[in-house]
């Protein structure tokens, strides 16, 4: 680990990466980070390479259509998020090669070295526009780029984090960037873990020390739902109550066997999710034919609030699998920060923690019976303790965690 001690750490620029993109279509660990650095230096938020492939796909969303001159000529390909903080900048890089499709050996490894190239020089042009020397690199999980530092690239330290188990993922993922996040915790001076279960299998299979460096929330953000009289987003406001909310990705991770029940058993109340959808290939159930199951599509992160202040009880209605077993979800201290009744399923050693604090069930019948309890035994007190612990699950805080791991 190099030495930090002549160093004054908040004038260092954080160089972010991950698999999400700062304007996507919901929330992440790493983008909350990133502003959450950027309230006191430079940050510089990398979007997850575009490959060729994918820009001939995606061409014409405005998305990408707006990244067109960055990601074709690099002119323009770093901007300030003034909305977010003068210190917050995002970066696109060029294409990249679309190569996973390769088997793993020499080929493959080739490639991967150019990619690699490609978009360190890209971080290097950045880093040098900016007028900066020093900067750290953080790559908070994105397995399939940098895991090793090619030459030319000297970041004053390299932390690697990972949020899911790869091993237990889909084939896309799985098939390089599982021994590619091992490659990047041996490289790595700092590596980090948003889950206890990821911590001892990756502290197994790399043979070096990894640190718990759990999810948080944005606390100031969400504490609005708790203690502040929010609007009710337009799209919810003629949806009868009671509400069971969910928000987040509606994707493979949900048990909809469990959501279907819910909807059946609890006839009398909305259910409502918030988040881009999907679940397509992970479920035959027909979720748009259920009466009282309503989708209000993505939103943006400052919205959300908006949605648990009005609901009466929220879910996480996870698979308890392979996959789950190792998430500390994003959104249980956003749900714990608007003070409301939880009820989740068991499907992580972290989740576990907040017990009783939120109520834990596995099978359909207990996880409905529970949400009566919930909704019928619900205080002022409980709101209030449901808060508190929100308020000890911060960004800030982790900010300040990060720099006492990395420093020692």
């Amino acid at each position: 680990m190099e030495d930090f001690s002549n160093l004054t750490l908040d004038k260092v620029t954080i160089v972010m990466t991950s698999m999400s993109r700062w304007d996507g279509e919901f929330s992440s660990a790493s983008w909350s980070l990133a502003k959450t650095f950027a309230h006191s230096q430079k940050v510089i938020y990398v979007d997850y390479p575009f490959t060729l492939l994918d820009y001939f796909k995606e061409r014409k969303k405005p998305s990408v259509a707006a990244r067109k001159t960055a990601l074709i000529w690099g002119k323009g390909s770093l901007k300030t998020l003034t909305q977010y903080s003068p210190l917050l900048y995002a970066l696109t890089p060029p294409l990249m090669l679309p190569i996973n499709w390769l088997p793993p050996g020499a080929m493959y490894d080739f490639f991967s070295n150019w990619n690699d190239k490609r978009l360190a020089n890209s971080i290097n042009r950045a880093v040098k526009e900016l007028k900066e020397e020093n900067f750290i690199f953080f790559n908070s999980f994105n397995p399939l780029y940098l895991t090793k530092l090619p030459n030319g690239f000297k970041p004053r330290a390299f932390v690697y984090q990972s949020r899911d188990n790869i091993r237990a993922l889909e084939p896309y993922l799985r098939k390089h960037g599982a021994g590619k996040e091992i490659e990047a915790v041996k490289n790595a001076d700092l590596s980090l873990v948003t889950s206890r279960m990821l911590q001892k299998d990756l502290e197994s299979l790399s043979g070096k020390n990894v640190a718990y460096f759990p999810n948080a929330a944005d606390f100031d953000l969400f504490r609005t739902a708790y203690d502040s009289q929010v609007e009710i987003p337009e799209d919810i406001k003629t949806i009868p109550k009671p509400i069971i909310g969910y928000t987040g990705n509606i994707c493979h991770r949900l048990d909809y066997d469990l959501i279907e029940s819910i909807c059946k058993a609890n006839p009398d109340k909305s259910i409502v999710m918030v988040g881009p959808r999907n679940h397509q290939g992970h479920t035959s159930i027909d979720l748009d034919k259920i009466p009282n199951l309503f989708f209000t599509g993505p939103k943006k992160i400052e919205e959300l609030p908006h949605y648990l202040a009005h609901f009466q009880i929220l879910i996480l209605p996870f698979l308890c699998n392979e996959v789950t077993k190792s998430i500390y979800p994003l959104k249980i201290n956003e749900y714990l920060a608007s003070g409301k009744p939880i009820v989740a399923t068991p499907f992580s050693e972290d989740i576990q923690s907040f017990h009783p604090l939120i109520s834990l069930e596995k099978t359909p019948a207990n996880f409905n019976e529970a949400i009566e309890i919930e909704l019928n035994s619900d205080s002022v007190q409980k709101a209030k303790s449901r808060y508190v612990e929100a308020s000890k699950n911060t960004w800030k805080g982790r900010v300040k965690l990060f720099w006492e791991l990395l420093v020692g």
